[in-house]
């Protein structure tokens, strides 16, 4: 499947990169080039490593409002507002004693994109529509060029473009403030309705996974390696005559009932002739060595595909409240049997609770792992946006209660994004999840 990849503020920025870099690394071409990252902040582009300088567009930088850091700044500097790290704004506007971008707020966000509009619609000229099957925005949720600029964005892309918009949304832990909560929830409320599909990202599950210490790159390569993992499957030079033919229409099939997707993921190294220390004592001793009980292509497929299941997605939800699910298989065609992979297949349709199941694989000459991908999509069931609002209604609450607090609203309404102050709660995760698209608000 071919992707046109949209980064957006600081966490879109360095998730593209991530993308991008995953894409050279496992010699899929998905996206032929059509790569664009729009950012108030332009140090963070400093960052990047893989996208192009005439692909990085500053967005409000004309704005009085919008806070450029001085020429020569360098790029190291504390988290600012939507970087996939955690820590706020007030944090950085206290350490470094200036604002930078729109500072978190994404009423901002959509003031700066609506001036900007000329300049983003020159920007998108740079993608070859035709040349890809998706676009895929990838965006901070909790921060304000996320929220707001993405929002416009999306907005512009399912006016003009015949192609499914899907969208990638960092989601903020726990830790951080309240008021990216809010503005996460309002992103969620905006997004849902208006993308093809949304994946958000569970920062807070994916920091117990790596471990905190090893620091939000990894979580990026992680995420990068399963959205590869799926829209890239079979756009390798590698790949052999599939058994079953895995197809770009599988994907937008899956998908297109909109609502919250998510993706797990597993992989199993073909390096099994290792031997352990013991093993090899006993073998230079010519002591009998006991030869392993093989294991048949089957089960080693219905185990992989388990571990997909199991694994830590990147949203943790309740696999059996999705619509629709998806498996793509990865490897050495040897390794890919009809009958294990029609195992892995039956597995996927008990433990999910669905009739049927959408699968295909990806042969691939000289690769050294199997790998199993999941899709689940429009699913249910999901604690962290449950919490996420949660928060995001007490922080209405305590606003409306009381009458000094000041702060941003963001709301879609009437298939036009809006801001302005609002004390009405998110909508409940369950309702939003449970748009089809038929009810989308752009139709193509």
């Amino acid at each position: 499947m071919k992707l046109a990849l949209l980064g957006v503020g600081n966490a879109g920025s360095r998730l593209v990169d991530a993308l991008i870099d995953a894409e050279r690394r496992t010699g899929r071409n998905f996206t032929n080039g059509n790569v664009l990252a729009f950012n108030t902040t332009p140090t963070v582009f400093a960052d990047v490593e893989h996208i192009e300088q005439a692909q990085q567009v500053v967005v409000g930088d004309t704005h009085p409002d919008v806070n450029q850091p001085p020429a020569g700044t360098p790029s190291e500097q504390p988290p600012d507002d939507d970087q996939a790290e955690t820590g706020d704004t007030d944090t950085h506007e206290e350490q470094t004693g200036r604002r930078e971008g729109v500072a978190g707020d994404p009423e901002l966000g959509v003031t700066v994109a609506r001036e900007d509009a000329s300049e983003i619609r020159r920007a998108l000229d740079l993608v070859d529509e035709t040349a890809v099957d998706a676009a895929l925005i990838v965006a901070g949720l909790g921060g304000g060029t996320g929220c707001g600029v993405g929002a416009v964005l999306l907005e512009e892309l399912q006016a003009v473009y015949e192609i499914p918009v899907y969208v990638l949304g960092v989601l903020p832990t726990p830790d951080e403030s309240d008021v990216r909560a809010l503005t996460a929830a309002r992103a969620v409320r905006t997004f849902v309705p208006l993308a093809n599909a949304v994946f958000p990202v569970d920062n807070a599950a994916w920091a117990s996974e790596v471990g905190n210490a090893t620091g939000y790159g990894e979580i990026n390569e992680a995420v990068a390696t399963r959205l590869v993992s799926l829209f890239a499957a079979g756009e390798s030079e590698a790949v052999l005559l599939p058994e079953l033919q895995m197809d770009p229409t599988d994907i937008t099939q899956t998908l297109a009932i909109g609502g919250l997707a998510t993706i797990g993921y597993a992989a199993r190294e073909l390096d099994g002739h290792s031997e352990t220390l013991l093993t090899r004592v006993r073998r230079l001793l010519g002591l009998a060595v006991s030869a392993p009980e093989p294991e048949t292509d089957a089960v080693s497929i219905k185990k992989l595909v388990q571990q997909a299941l199991d694994s830590t997605l990147t949203l943790p939800c309740d696999v059996t409240s999705a619509d629709r699910v998806l498996l793509i298989l990865s490897g050495p065609p040897d390794e890919l049997s009809r009958k294990g992979f029609e195992t892995g297949r039956y597995l996927l349709e008990t433990e999910t609770e669905m009739v049927e199941v959408l699968a295909g694989d990806e042969p691939l000459r000289d690769a050294d792992a199997v790998t199993a991908t999941v899709l689940l999509s429009n699913v249910t069931g999901v604690p962290q946006l449950t919490a996420l609002q949660e928060r995001a209604v007490a922080l209405q609450r305590e606003r409306a209660s009381d009458p000094q607090a000041s702060g941003h609203g963001f709301q879609f309404s009437g298939g036009t994004t809006t801001t302005g102050s609002s004390s009405e709660p998110a909508e409940h995760t369950e309702q939003s999840n449970r748009t089809t698209q038929s009810e989308q608000s752009h139709e193509h």
